[in-house]
């Protein structure tokens, strides 16, 4: 090579541009009664939209036909992603299904908003290998006096007590999130509780007095998670 000569700058064969989209600041949504979404104002938009288990549908199906987008409101543009799913709690190494990713395609005249969320069960927590119904079994064992290692040991729950005491500092934190919606609702009953925690546990009971699990329908019913 020549003394002085210009060294040829090596240039990559192609180059990639990330383009980041911004989410719609609009209003998050909630179900109606026909099973899509409607509007909250107020609300913090979610990336999670929650369903029921139907008894009898394979664990793969999850019906997206005339579902709104929880993010754009758009209509017929769902497309499944991919199964999520997460560790068992009542298995020491297993898995189970605990939703479906889903696509609002934004490609051709589909008119999505081109963005991804999670549509889980109402029983999961997101976030969380305890499920619903686990803590809710869990907090009305503590509500009827029993101390988080006794009620741990009487529902045999397989997690270490450091767990439950994390989960409890969580779902108190949260507590400013889901009392505003439960008094949406209906006002809080007459309580004998000091504690905000228990006083909540019984609003709960009264907004859904004929559920199994008011958190698995606080979650359905509010299209929002219950820990943040």
């Amino acid at each position: 090579m020549a003394t002085g000569a210009k060294r040829r700058r090596c240039r990559p064969a192609f180059s990639l541009v990330l383009h980041f989209r911004v989410p719609p600041s609009g209003p998050s949504k909630k179900l109606d009664g026909s099973g899509g979404f409607q509007a909250i104002q107020g609300d913090v938009s979610s990336a999670f939209s929650f369903c029921a288990r139907r008894g009898g549908v394979a664990g793969t199906a999850f019906s997206l036909k005339q579902q709104r987008c929880p993010r754009c409101g758009q209509v017929e543009t769902l497309n499944r992603h991919s199964i999520l799913r997460g560790n068992d709690p009542a298995q020491t190494c297993g898995q189970s299904l605990r939703g479906q990713r889903v696509f609002c395609s934004n490609r051709g005249q589909r008119g999505g908003c081109g963005q991804t969320f999670s549509l889980v069960l109402a029983d999961v927590l997101p976030r969380h290998t305890l499920t619903a119904a686990l803590v809710w079994r869990w907090l009305v064992e503590l509500l009827a006096g029993l101390s988080i290692k006794a009620a741990v040991e009487k529902l045999r729950l397989p997690f270490a007590l450091e767990t439950l005491y994390r989960l409890r500092r969580r779902w108190q934190r949260g507590l400013a999130e889901v009392r505003p919606r439960l008094c949406r609702e209906q006002p809080p009953p007459v309580s004998g509780q000091t504690d905000p925690l228990w006083q909540t546990v019984e609003h709960l009971r009264a907004v859904f007095p004929a559920s199994a699990c008011p958190l698995a329908d606080f979650q359905l019913h509010f299209q929002q998670p219950l820990l943040w």
